[in-house]
């Protein structure tokens, strides 16, 4: 059976040791042979990801016969994506096998394991997106640091967009208001407002 190990981080600061270990360790467990692997860092809610569509054109051109991915969620945090890359594969002839929820495409259980588990995936995520939300406006209403800066409240973005409609420099908003000229053009910006 050739096989090829597809591996996905977020972000550079991560590494691919422990899905590259696993991986390694179910083809030699399944006797399969490993005939080249895809390796990227980019979002997984991304929509474009080279490698995954470099491993979906060599699908076509039958280079291999399975993928085999550490989790469902290295395919994507969107059910649609993960959905369309199965659907994608399968359109080859080609089975993908994932290690951490043992799904495997060949039959029909897993094909139907595979949706369910990417429709939690994206809820999983929603549900994260949420939370931020609601924590970043809890902080903005407390007038609370978010990340590197402070964040501003409804009421300053207000105030800054009066005293720009009044003709007030951005300068001098800053200074009337006390917070950053990049928060001043930011504000701004997202309302609108000329320069």
């Amino acid at each position: 059976m050739r096989v090829v190990k597809y591996q996905r981080v977020s972000t550079s600061k991560q590494d691919y040791e422990n899905q590259t270990k696993a991986l390694d360790k179910q083809i030699e467990l399944l006797g399969w042979d490993c005939v080249g692997e895809y390796k990227e860092v980019v979002s997984g809610v991304k929509d474009t990801r080279p490698q995954l569509q470099k491993m979906i054109e060599d699908a076509r051109l039958r280079k291999f016969d399975r993928v085999i991915v550490f989790a469902l969620d290295r395919l994507g945090r969107k059910i649609v994506q993960v959905v369309n890359t199965i659907h994608s594969l399968e359109e080859c002839g080609v089975h993908l096998f994932v290690v951490k929820e043992s799904v495997d495409t060949s039959n029909s259980q897993g094909k139907i394991f595979a949706n369910f588990i990417s429709i939690f995936s994206q809820l999983e995520r929603d549900m994260m997106i949420s939370r931020q939300k609601e924590a970043i406006d809890r902080i903005r209403t407390n007038g609370g640091k978010w990340g590197k800066g402070k964040l501003i409240s409804q009421e300053q973005r207000d105030r800054i967009v009066a005293l720009r409609t009044q003709g007030l420099s951005y300068r001098g908003i800053c200074k009337e208001v006390d917070v950053s000229l990049g928060s001043v053009q930011h504000t701004l910006k997202m309302q609108s407002i000329r320069v």
